[in-house]
């Protein structure tokens, strides 16, 4: 585990960084709190990457460009202001690779800054610069680093094109060609239609100068399968196409409408030779194939391996979208009073309510348990690809440990992206007619990460990545060893088949309150779907299936549910291991009992695989609903200042339901008397008056 090493961060640096809050109505409930929500920070921070965030956040406060906008501005305008300001943080360099290559959470600390502002923003700058670069560093050879040089200074903006109109999932099915011409030495990049065309293109649609084109490389007539090619699309002089590309943008999304998601069809395109990245494989000057993989499968996998990047990084998105929303609704519903008991004057704040308890305080305990991981497991990632780039990433456990962060991150992305769907809806609903007001700003919250279920991998499917290779392990569980899994995350199977056999032994609410029973009873889930994973694909192998059959009618309930648990599991013993290691002796007892609700909360959505595999019976099911029940009321309390620890700052959040002052109706009020046109008369005034001038009546 990556260490914060925070016990040495004094009270006065954190309130250098973190000033008082406002005075104001959620005042009742922060003195409530047993524990210090600035040093709760340092389960998933550290002073570092604090103050990173506050120093980013401070210059886009200072900085016009970075001022929200009450009317919602027109698609072209949307896109406009977040490529200026896109440019705007990239120019100021907050964190060069010297300093990410201390401290590995840098680079997820300025994300998480960037998306806690605008995740169009956060989203455009990573795809123009990062993932661009990344893709390069990795693929290619010495003579293409000029471009990462270009890209660095800000020369050329770059963008990834995988997907095309018919294909996304099925990579390999793919129709942009790439055909070597050894006379000339250059690669014809060509369309054959639109189907082929690459399509949801982030930054391709106004802005980028060159691509990562995944074509099909064609050389003396064999197809070798996809490659990656830097491809220069526009001048970047002029921004105008080259000819022989043909590039636009797909227009207006659900979410995330600054960023320019675009698509590019090529005529017969020309590329010289140099522009294939072939480290992983490629054709000599006379178009004979070479690659220093014997396996085609392990060169394909190779190439797709920037995508595993991609993945690691989304499980933190989403954790930031649910994040916000969380905050949102917590304050929201600390200040918002209705009804109240028969014999008192005054109403309850709705946050006193059970219903609201166990419809937010469970996601509370989510966002903790995936803020924790998700900064954990981006800082790993990083840690192996400077290894990687630096020579260091080699070792006996380097190949076991790239496959299980596939597994791992396969699986993580749908279980973070669901739980981040699941909670912001609860938290719009939560917060009532208020809550759709696009003020709230939790419909955009809704619409943004709704993306984080089908980009990097539509989750379903990425599901089947990592239930591949449970199913893999299942036969040598007996003979597994640390470096077979050096992240830890089969730990499960430790004498797995005697825990089988095991039966719930709890019979106290109180049992199923604590963390390691919790922690218990999914070491047996996990194992239990790993088996009847594996039986269920075997009996359909043994009835005559094939692999694909096999597999295809194997995963509703069984190998989809695997991968699930498989995620949660390793994402419940994380939060557990670092509650538990935490220094701060108050912090520590709510986060332990933040894990209890988040462990009961999951389980209580297996009951019915605990019941039929056996290990529940009788009324043990009805113990974890009032297990999550009871430590959601105790957790209540707290959960204003838990929001606090959470919270970026007012302007930052941008939401009138959760500003930090806790005065709702008062930002409610400002809201609706100050947005342009509210109090005018409307310019078409003549067409509520003299409506039957276009509308004859027969009234």
């Amino acid at each position: 585990m990556l260490k914060l090493n925070n016990e040495s961060v004094t009270d006065d640096q954190l309130k250098e960084l973190f000033p008082d809050l406002p005075a104001g109505p959620l005042d009742v409930y922060r003195k409530k709190a047993t524990f210090d929500w600035r040093r709760m920070k340092l389960v998933f921070d550290n002073l570092t990457t604090l103050k990173l965030k506050n120093d980013i956040w401070n210059f886009m406060r200072d900085n016009p460009l970075f001022r929200h906008q009450e009317a919602t501005p027109s698609l072209d305008e949307q896109r406009h202001i977040t490529t200026k300001r896109m440019y705007a943080i990239y120019s100021q360099n907050f964190i060069p690779l010297t300093k990410i290559g201390v401290e590995p959470r840098l680079f997820q600390a300025e994300a998480e800054a960037l998306f806690m502002f605008d995740s169009s923003l956060a989203v455009k700058i990573s795809l123009t610069f990062r993932m661009f670069s990344n893709v390069i560093q990795g693929s290619g050879r010495s003579h293409h680093y000029s471009y990462i040089e270009q890209s660095q200074r800000g020369e050329i903006g770059g963008c990834f094109a995988l997907t095309e109109v018919s294909h996304g999932s099925n990579a390999k099915g793919m129709r942009t060609t790439a055909t070597y011409c050894p006379d000339k030495k250059q690669f014809i990049l060509h369309t054959p239609d639109f189907e082929a065309a690459k399509f949801w293109i982030g930054s391709l649609g106004k802005c980028a100068t060159h691509a990562i084109v995944y074509a099909m490389l064609i050389s003396k007539g064999k197809n070798h399968g996809l490659h990656t090619f830097v491809v220069p699309i526009r001048d970047p002089k002029t921004l105008k196409p080259y000819p022989g590309v043909t590039v636009g943008d797909i227009g207006e999304k659900i979410g995330l409408n600054g960023v320019d998601n675009g698509f590019v069809m090529f005529n017969k395109y020309h590329l010289p030779k140099e522009a294939a990245l072939d480290k992983f494989g490629g054709v000599d000057d006379n178009g004979d194939y070479k690659t220093p993989f014997r396996d085609p499968k392990k060169r394909f996998g190779a190439s797709l391996g920037i995508l595993s990047g991609g993945r690691v990084h989304i499980t933190s998105i989403s954790a930031n979208y649910m994040q916000k929303a969380i905050v949102i609704a917590i304050r929201y519903s600390a200040v918002r009073r209705q009804f109240g008991p028969d014999n008192s004057s005054e109403e309850l704040p709705v946050l006193e309510y059970q219903q609201q308890q166990i419809r937010l305080v469970p996601h509370l305990a989510t966002t903790f348990a995936m803020r924790i991981f998700c900064t954990w497991f981006g800082a790993l990632h990083v840690s192996i690809t400077i290894d990687n780039i630096t020579g260091g990433g080699g070792g006996e456990d380097a190949a076991s440990r790239g496959i299980e962060l596939h597994a791992l991150s396969c699986a993580a992305k749908p279980v973070c992206a669901w739980s981040s769907r699941d909670a912001i809806q609860a938290c719009r609903e939560a917060t009532g007619g208020h809550g759709y007001l696009k003020a709230s700003a939790l419909g955009e919250l809704r619409n943004d990460n709704d993306a984080n279920c089908t980009y990097e991998g539509e989750n379903s499917l990425l599901l089947q990545q990592t239930s591949n290779w449970l199913l893999t392990v299942w036969p040598r569980r007996h003979h597994l060893t640390p470096s077979d899994h050096p992240l830890g995350s089969l730990h499960f199977l430790e004498n797995a088949d005697h825990n089988l056999t095991k039966t719930c032994p709890w019979t106290k609410v109180e049992d199923m309150m604590e963390p390691a029973n919790i922690i218990e009873i999914y070491k047996w889930l996990s194992v239990y779907s790993l088996k009847t994973t594996y039986e269920k694909v075997s009996s359909l192998k043994a009835a005559g299936r094939d692999n694909f059959h096999a597999k295809n009618e194997s995963q509703p309930y069984n190998a989809v549910t695997l991968s699930l648990v498989y995620g949660e599991n390793f994402i419940l013993n994380h939060f557990y291991k670092s509650a538990a290691d935490f220094h701060e002796v108050e912090c520590r007892k709510v986060l332990v009992q933040l894990v209890a609700l988040y462990g009961a909360f999951l389980l209580e959505k297996h009951l019915a695989t605990l019941y039929i595999g056996g290990y529940l019976s009788g009324s043990q099911g009805v113990l974890v609903r009032e297990a999550a029940v009871r430590l959601s009321t105790q957790l209540a309390p707290a959960a204003p200042a838990l929001a606090d620890t959470l919270a970026p700052p007012d302007w930052c959040l941008n939401s009138l339901l959760g500003h930090s002052d806790g005065q709702v109706y008062k930002h409610l009020q400002n809201i609706v008397m100050t947005y342009p046109g509210a109090l005018a008369r409307p310019q078409w005034w003549r067409d509520v008056v003299h409506w039957q001038t276009y509308a004859p009546s027969k009234l």
